[in-house]
């Protein structure tokens, strides 16, 4: 399958594309659909099929403006709100979890962080959880010591991956088979009166 590269601009009502590597133009009213028009023209005017024809859209402007900048921008900033999202929900959860260890009570630490009571409660819950997963995974990684293999999830927080034995471990020896005075007796069946059936 081949590429070609398309820049559109867009020209009054319409968005123009173009295709630099055939020197030829299409036009699409919409810019979800730019991919397929260029598609459809790539594919007619070097006679292959559609689906051996791919586009990639190297630069999209409107009244001199290069909205292609744009949209990378403003995804970037999106990811960088989430990632500071993250970083408060975290903040405010450790705060509320050490003002209420230190007895403040639940509705003023409500009035500090600017949440619910309600929400207090769950913050603390949530951070004793987190404390709770970061004893386990200290006391397996003291039990297995060199054998936890453990993935750096997003930077800070640990995945448990694979927990395998020991490798000093010692073995446990193979059980031999029982000796007549060990092996359990066998419940037999009464025997069945005669005349009467089973039920």
């Amino acid at each position: 399958m081949k590429t070609y590269e398309v820049t559109v601009s867009r020209d009054e009502r319409w968005w123009m594309v173009a295709v630099p590597e055939l020197g030829g133009v299409t036009q699409a009213r919409r810019l979800d659909e730019v991919e397929r028009m260029a598609r459809e023209y790539i594919a007619v005017s070097t006679d292959v099929p559609l689906s051996k024809v791919a586009v990639e859209v190297a630069g999209i402007e409107a009244d001199g403006r290069d909205l292609l900048e744009a949209k990378t921008l403003v995804d970037g900033l999106r990811r960088r709100a989430k990632e500071l999202e993250a970083l408060v929900a975290e903040l405010t959860r450790e705060v509320a979890s050490a003002l209420t260890d230190a007895s403040v009570p639940v509705r003023d630490v409500s009035s500090v962080l600017g949440v619910s009571h309600q929400r207090v409660s769950q913050l603390v819950q949530a951070a004793a959880e987190d404390a709770a997963g970061a004893k386990v995974m200290r006391q397996a990684r003291q039990e297995f010591a060199h054998d936890l293999v453990i993935r750096l999830d997003d930077g800070r927080s640990l995945q448990l991956v694979e927990v395998t034995a020991p490798k000093n471990s010692r073995r446990k020896k193979p059980q031999t088979a029982p000796q007549a005075a060990d092996r359990p007796v066998r419940a037999t069946r009464p025997a069945r009166r005669a005349g009467k059936q089973p039920v």
